[in-house]
């Protein structure tokens, strides 16, 4: 693990995540069109479609901002599946 470079940053980044996690399973817990998108998002893979045609290329900056995205729709994901299962056994 990377060691934290501004964990006043990091700390609220987690609870924006957390706070999204949960909202988003509120959302899931109702019925109808928003609670359908909300499983479907905590169903999706959120990797990286690589259409590049050579796979030998150099990532540029923007491929890296969309793997930093991709993997925070994962971590999301993640954390409102934990919650949704959470539910679940109660």
């Amino acid at each position: 693990m990377a060691p934290i470079e501004n964990p006043n940053q990091e700390g609220r980044l987690l609870a924006q995540r957390q706070v999204l996690a949960e909202l988003l399973a509120a959302c899931a817990r109702t019925q109808g069109p928003l609670a359908d998108w909300v499983r479907e998002f905590v169903d999706a893979d959120h990797g990286l479609q690589d259409y590049n045609e050579d796979p030998g290329a150099v990532p540029d900056s923007a491929f890296a901002v969309e793997s930093i995205i991709a993997e925070e729709k994962r971590m999301l994901a993640s954390a409102t599946k934990r919650i949704l299962e959470a539910d679940a056994r109660r």
